[in-house]
Parts: structure tokens; C-alpha cells; sequence
């Protein structure tokens, strides 16, 4: 059992580090004001940084979890619907 909690939070602490430099650089607008990234590209991105569908789909929940505005603002960006935005939103 307590093997099992420090393999979560070793992903937790993965994933956090992850999400790190995208909000830092979402407080200042850089990807906001240079849009140099879609979805597309930022799953190629996230895949060749070694993450699965299903870490992706943590990482929004973690994004999600502990900056939602910041996220919501992250997915504006990537010029996804408002639809998909809620979908992944709700993940």
C-alpha cells in the first residue's frame, strides 16, 4: 500500500512539473499573445515528452485542479472549440 502511494505521488509531482512552465508562461501571455502552438501540435508535444492519452487526460484534471483559469485560458489558446474546451473541463 504505501508503495502504491508514493508511485501517486510520484506521478502527481510528474505532472506538476509538467504543467509548471505552461502556467508560468500563460501568467505572461506569452502563449496567449504569440499563438504558436494548436491542438495538434501540442499533442505531438506532450506525446514526444513521453505522455500517454491517459497522462494527458491527468494532466488536465491536475491543470484543472490547481489553475482553472489558467487552464481555461491554455485551451482558448490552442483554438479549440468552446465545446471541447468544456469536454476536457469536465474530465
Amino acid at each position: 500500500m504505501e508503495n502504491h502511494f508514493r508511485a501517486l505521488e510520484q506521478e502527481i509531482n510528474n505532472l506538476r512539473a509538467h504543467q509548471k512552465p505552461i502556467i508560468e508562461l500563460l501568467k505572461k501571455s506569452i502563449l496567449l499573445k504569440e499563438k504558436f502552438v494548436n491542438k495538434a501540435k501540442w499533442v505531438e508535444i506532450m506525446t514526444a515528452a513521453g505522455l500517454s492519452k491517459e497522462d494527458m487526460m491527468k494532466w488536465h484534471q491536475k491543470f484543472e485542479e490547481m489553475e482553472p483559469e489558467e487552464h481555461q485560458k491554455f485551451l482558448e489558446s490552442l483554438d479549440i472549440t468552446q465545446d471541447e474546451i468544456t469536454a476536457i473541463r469536465s474530465l
